[in-house]
């Protein structure tokens, strides 16, 4: 099991796969059904779809 917040690296996030099992640092927690990713001009959000609900992280991005 995985724990996932904003503070676990980019990269770690990425490697994720669909079957996998999640857990926030709250109560939600499942095997990932989905996952979406969406970038804008400030930040990535990971949008991992559970059996039952879902978990949000957001990615500031760096800016070398």
């Amino acid at each position: 099991m995985i724990t996932v917040n904003d503070s676990l690296p980019t990269s770690t996030l990425l490697e994720i796969k669909v079957g996998e099992v999640i857990t926030d640092e709250k109560i939600q927690s499942g095997t990932v059904k989905s996952i979406e990713i969406s970038e804008t001009d400030e930040f990535l959000m990971f949008l991992f779809q559970l059996e039952d609900s879902h978990i949000i992280i957001k990615k500031l991005k760096q800016v070398c």
